[in-house]
């Protein structure tokens, strides 16, 4: 992400994206070393690899990061204190029973009839059917389904995107309650890397994704799909200098990300505004469902944080759509640019990234715990009815 400065949180049309040129370029000299030193290992007959995270258990996790029903600080905006925090049982127990169900169905495995169908029509003689449905109904991540590192973890797990402050752990991933909690907590001592600012990541976070578990050892993508209606239900936080990312990246294990889909990026000191963004052209050119801060697009401009919100994104070969709660709010129509290639998905709670600083919403706070939690990820295909 490269940001206008002038304006708070209003992005660059052509410079809105997750990982800087400068960061890319570094990645290809890590690969490219990273490629030398096996090649001598392999050489002498042996591998060894950096030891992964040793994920704890649900309540080692909470204890962890302290509370994430944490509330009320001066950082937060206009004054909203703790907005999005979530009760103080919201880690062990997840949603209330009338919180949980979705507009689009019940969850998978209830007595009712499983995930419904995503908001909109199929196209003539075609139907949607269901292609990958997460629900976070048992009592740890399903590690088959999701990874809690990024696309190019190779055993240590994976760091901030933009100069943030968070080292992600799988930990800090809690299945409870039938809900996911992607927890941000301080990490002491700090990690180092120098991916996070400073050479060092002084938070602890939560990422969930369908790339490859270890780019290292050969292993595939968990999940990919080419054109479908794909959606999240979640609460996120409410604090200056948190950020939510849900989006999607091609399955390229060059890191050769020709395009980037932001199905929401969302400010924490700014719950109204839902920035949904599609980056082509090798990612340097961008179009954006928003028209700077406070502005959706065609749907309303509201505090999103008071409850779940459904985010889905309808990628198709004529067009990509973002969605708020089922309602439309923004369409791309330049077939020839539309992406073509396999995807994977990303959702993760960020701490204190470049685009925050640059805007005056950096973290105020560096002690305060926050929580996202996600209901669902589901993934909808159109097949012959």
């Amino acid at each position: 992400m490269r940001f206008r400065e002038t304006r708070i949180g209003t992005p660059e049309s052509d410079e809105f994206d997750h990982m800087e040129r400068p960061r890319r370029r570094k990645l290809w000299v890590i690969v490219l070393a990273a490629a030398a030193v096996l090649i001598v290992v392999a050489g002498a007959g042996a591998f060894t690899y950096l030891g992964h995270d040793t994920p704890a258990t649900n309540s080692d996790a909470v204890n962890a990061a302290g509370s994430p029903g944490v509330t009320g600080e001066s950082g937060d905006a206009g004054g909203s204190a703790g907005l999005g925090a979530g009760a103080s049982a919201s880690a062990s127990t997840g949603p209330s029973a009338s919180a949980r169900p979705s507009a689009t169905g019940t969850k998978a495995g209830s007595t009712g009839s499983g995930p419904g169908a995503p908001p909109i029509a199929a196209a003539a003689g075609k139907r949607w059917t269901l292609g990958y449905s997460e629900e976070f109904n048992g009592t740890s991540l399903d590690k088959s389904k999701l990874s809690p590192c990024f696309d190019w973890n190779s055993g240590d797990c994976t760091s901030t995107f933009n100069e943030g402050r968070e080292h992600y752990q799988p930990s800090q991933v809690v299945v409870s309650g039938g809900t996911a909690k992607l927890i941000a907590a301080p990490l002491s001592p700090a990690y180092p890397s120098s991916a996070c600012q400073n050479g060092s990541c002084t938070y602890k976070a939560g990422l969930v994704s369908t790339s490859r578990p270890n780019a290292s050892d050969g292993s595939k993508y968990l999940y990919s799909f080419t054109y479908g209606y794909v959606e999240s239900r979640f609460k996120f936080p409410v604090a200056r200098g948190f950020f939510t990312a849900f989006w999607m990246l091609p399955t390229d294990p060059t890191y050769n990300y020709k395009t980037e889909i932001d199905i929401l990026e969302q400010l924490g000191n700014e719950p109204s505004t839902m920035f949904m963004t599609y980056h082509y052209n090798n990612r340097d050119t961008a179009f954006s469902g928003n028209k700077g801060m406070y502005n959706n697009g065609k749907c309303p401009v509201k505090d999103y944080s008071k409850d779940f919100v459904r985010m889905g994104l309808d990628w198709q070969p004529d067009h990509i759509a973002w969605y708020i709660d089922g309602v439309e709010c923004a369409r791309f129509t330049d077939a020839a640019n539309i992406a073509k290639d396999p995807m994977q998905i990303i959702l993760h709670l960020m701490v204190d990234n470049n685009w925050q600083r640059r805007s005056g919403a950096g973290l105020a706070d560096p002690t305060l715990t926050r929580q996202l939690e996600v209901d669902y990820i589901r993934v909808y295909q159109q097949t012959a009815a």
